[in-house]
């Protein structure tokens, strides 16, 4: 039960300091005349920080994939590090293709063309 609880405090910690940095970050690529930038920088960060990914290959446990493939990296070698690397990338694809589209939608169409 202990180690449930930890589990979650983690995460609620991990969440919290997420919740912290994110809207600095966000000012920080406000971007006037690149949006597009803009919105890819935060989308690849939000990807970065929210993806999740098992924390071993025989548990049910969930970490930040971005932890999992550093730590994996470090202490099982490179090779292991694809095996978190894989879903982050397929994370941060997805990421720019949201990037994309709301660059599409929201950017200013000159008057009087249609």
């Amino acid at each position: 039960m202990e180690a449930e609880s930890n589990y979650w405090a983690i995460w609620l910690a991990y969440l919290a300091a997420s919740a912290v940095f994110y809207p600095i970050f966000w000012r920080l690529t406000a971007f006037k005349r690149r949006r597009w930038l803009s919105y890819s920088l935060r989308t690849t960060m939000a990807a970065l920080i929210l993806t999740p990914w098992y924390a071993n290959t025989q548990g049910d446990t969930l970490a930040p994939a971005l932890m999992v493939a550093m730590l994996d990296a470090i202490t099982v070698g490179g090779e292991a590090a694809t095996r978190a690397s894989v879903p982050l990338l397929l994370a941060l694809i997805l990421a720019q293709c949201v990037a994309t589209v709301m660059w599409f939608l929201r950017r200013r169409r000159p008057l009087g063309r249609n």
